[in-house]
């Protein structure tokens, strides 16, 4: 028996979700490294918040694009 292909709707979810997880996991580590004694860096404000939106707006958009490839059976 062979083995049905991935749906389309599956790899994009699953590309969109792990994206985002990995931008997260960057960010969580970048942020780290500026909070250290004697770092000069300094990031804006607006930075700071898209740092944080971006990744889960990825992880969301994931989860709508697999509900609805689901609903509509692609």
């Amino acid at each position: 028996m062979a083995a049905q292909p991935t749906k389309p709707y599956v790899k994009l979810a699953s590309t969109l979700v792990l994206v985002g997880m990995g931008i997260f996991t960057l960010e969580r580590y970048g942020l780290q490294r500026i909070e250290e004694p004697g770092n000069p860096l300094h990031l804006g404000s607006i930075v700071l918040s898209l740092l944080v939106i971006v990744p889960v707006a990825m992880v969301i958009a994931g989860a709508l694009v697999f509900m609805v490839g689901r609903m509509r059976r692609l």
